[in-house]
């Protein structure tokens, strides 16, 4: 016998919740559409950089790269032509002033000092010669003109004692007699004033002539010194506490005159040249504060020189050191430079943005409070720093901005951040 079977009713709770997976379904999709809608691009977060705009103390620095290099550097050459005998050190060796370096060798020069000192010697022995042959002639003269002096001084007494007699007419001392005494005397008188007037030539010509010879001895010396400086530099010899960066010679070579024999740098007067690109240097000055970086320490020093001319793009500026520099500080270091250019008190200031320039205006793309828009502003920008730039206007204390490339949608007011 068949039984009649019902079938089940449907639950009204699996009906409701279809319906309402269809209404969140809607709900979703419209509310997708709507956010969709309001934006003119989508673009990835994860391909975005953002920042905070912050209000305080603002730092302006300029960043440069360069390296260590001596303020103190010479060039030793050689002032004659000569052959290189021996290298005695080798570059990177610490040397004393006073050390030798390069031993260097020329013959002829040799010979030549040797002749020199034979010549200023024999010359030497003919002015001392000359000079005791004109000393005897002017003992002669003097005695000549002692004795003519003698002669003058006895007529004058024979006169004064004839003048007696004769004035008295007592007939011992004729008229004649007293009248050629009279000429005597005047004679005698003339005859040793030449005397001494022939002495005191004598003594000039003595005088002059020693002036010469001492002139001729001294040209002589003169040229001896320049001979024996020259084979003195033969020897090459560090000039200074340093290091030997380079010598371009080799044992056998032969150098001309003038020709470089060895480079020495001061170690302990480094400083820093840093490159500088044209488009941030107006900001450096002389005297601001730098800070160096040599990967390994912090250096402190100030800019001393900024080169009037731009090459390649940048500006060279020389840095000097305030403190004592590391034991890894050596030539040719390459070293990376921050240079202070000023502080701002209270300002807005934020991460710089790719592509911005310190004193314009540029467009940037803040987003919304909620974070899934950004919008295209203009903002006025003031100083820059190495990774800050100063905001003048079109931002507040708070706001997050794009700081990544975004010239794939910079045509685009406003985009979605997916």
């Amino acid at each position: 016998m068949d039984i009649a079977r019902t079938p089940p009713k449907t639950s009204n709770i699996k009906r409701y919740l279809l319906i309402g997976l269809a209404v969140l379904s809607s709900v979703i999709a419209m509310r997708y559409l709507w956010v969709f809608g309001q934006a003119d691009f989508v673009a990835n977060s994860d391909a975005m950089v953002f920042s905070e705009v912050k209000r305080g103390d603002f730092k302006v620095s300029v960043r440069g790269n360069g390296v260590l290099v001596p303020a103190n550097i010479q060039w030793l050459s050689t002032n004659v032509e000569a052959r290189v005998e021996r290298l005695v050190v080798k570059p990177g060796k610490m040397v004393t002033q006073g050390e030798l370096i390069v031993e260097l060798s020329n013959p002829q020069l040799l010979q030549q000092l040797e002749e020199t000192m034979w010549e200023l010697e024999a010359l030497e022995a003919d002015a001392q010669a000359q000079q005791v042959a004109q000393e005897s002639a002017l003992l002669d003269q003097k005695s000549a003109m002692l004795n003519a002096q003698l002669d003058f001084e006895s007529s004058q007494l024979k006169q004064k004692a004839q003048a007696k007699l004769y004035q008295q007419k007592s007939g011992a001392v004729s008229r004649i007699d007293y009248e050629n005494t009279l000429m005597e005397t005047k004679q005698l008188k003339q005859r040793w004033q030449i005397q001494q007037e022939r002495y005191a030539k004598m003594q000039e010509n003595l005088d002059a002539q020693n002036n010469a010879r001492q002139a001729r001895l001294n040209k002589m010396k003169k040229t001896l010194e320049r001979i024996q400086h020259q084979v003195d530099g033969l020897n090459v010899r560090a000039t200074m506490n340093s290091v030997v960066q380079e010598i371009p010679l080799e044992p056998g070579q032969q150098v001309p005159v003038g020709s470089n024999i060895a480079k020495l740098a001061q170690l302990d007067s480094l400083i820093a040249e840093l490159q500088v690109p044209e488009l941030q240097i107006r900001d450096v000055a002389i005297g601001q504060k730098v800070l160096i970086d040599t990967r390994n320490s912090h250096i402190e020093g100030f800019v001393s020189r900024v080169d009037p001319a731009v090459i390649n793009g940048n500006v060279q500026v020389d840095v000097e050191f305030s403190i004592s520099l590391p034991a890894e500080a050596r030539p040719d270091l390459t070293v990376d430079g921050e240079i202070r250019v000023a502080e701002i008190a209270n300002t807005l200031h934020v991460s710089r943005p790719l592509f911005a320039q310190s004193e314009s205006q540029t467009g940037v793309y803040r987003l919304t409070d909620d974070g899934q828009f950004a919008e295209r502003v203009i903002v006025k920008l003031g100083k820059g720093s190495v990774n800050q730039i100063q905001i003048i206007d079109g931002l507040t204390a708070g706001d997050r901005i794009i700081i990544s490339d975004s010239t794939s949608w910079e045509t685009y007011q406003r985009i979605r951040i997916n």
